[in-house]
């Protein structure tokens, strides 16, 4: 286990109990404790991916689904169980599901969407895609959105983390705070009956991540 300093508080990040996919299969039930979430998009070089989606690092899912829209491919592992989601956890750069991995293979620019426990609203961005990294930043602080660079637990920079392995070897890792999913759900309320009701600044940031693309396509 790692000791990790957060905010003036030391935790300590437990390890993972599946060192990869199929390990995590063959212990876990398919439907029930979790399931795969997969739009391909032709004609998109873009892939927003949740692979700690559902009930694991949870808005996820929800976020990745809705910055993908109908235009861009989209990609979620999620967490089904009532309770424990945190063992369905693998470190994404152990992180090999192979339709994931496949859709991958084809994509030139990557989104992979995290979560991590922190009561003050900010997203920190990481990965290799420089250039991508950069509008993203660009595009949240001008909607209002706190952004900082990435701790270096959480940035994203190994060529193994699955958001890297794409055709350009590099992308984009976006690592948001619980107090800043929080805010995407009505009431604050992120419990799986109410992720379905979106709110206001859940709307905005999404806005914001596709105004960021558009910006370096342009």
């Amino acid at each position: 286990m790692n000791s990790t300093l957060l905010n003036g508080a030391h935790f300590t990040a437990a390890r993972d109990v599946y060192d990869n996919f199929a390990e995590l299969a063959s212990r876990e039930r398919e439907g029930v404790d979790w399931a795969i979430e997969l739009c391909r998009a032709p004609g998109s070089d873009l892939a927003h991916i949740a692979i700690h989606g559902g009930g694991i690092e949870v808005g996820t899912t929800e976020a990745a689904r809705a910055a993908a829209g109908r235009t861009d491919n989209y990609y979620s592992f999620r967490g089904k169980k009532s309770a424990g989601n945190g063992t369905l956890h693998i470190t994404a750069s152990h992180f090999d599901e192979p339709e994931c991995v496949d859709l991958q293979r084809d994509m030139v620019r990557t989104v992979s969407w995290h979560g991590f426990s922190n009561r003050v609203m900010v997203t920190e961005v990481g990965g290799l895609d420089e250039e991508f990294k950069h509008w993203v930043t660009v595009s949240l602080k001008h909607a209002g959105f706190a952004v900082a660079p990435a701790s270096p637990e959480r940035a994203g920079e190994s060529p193994r983390n699955i958001c890297n392995r794409n055709l350009s070897g590099r992308g984009v890792q976006l690592e948001l705070s619980t107090a800043q999913r929080a805010v995407f759900f009505k009431d604050g309320d992120m419990s799986a009956l109410n992720r379905s009701k979106t709110t206001g600044e859940f709307d905005r940031y999404i806005a914001a991540i596709q105004a960021a693309y558009r910006r370096l396509r342009a």
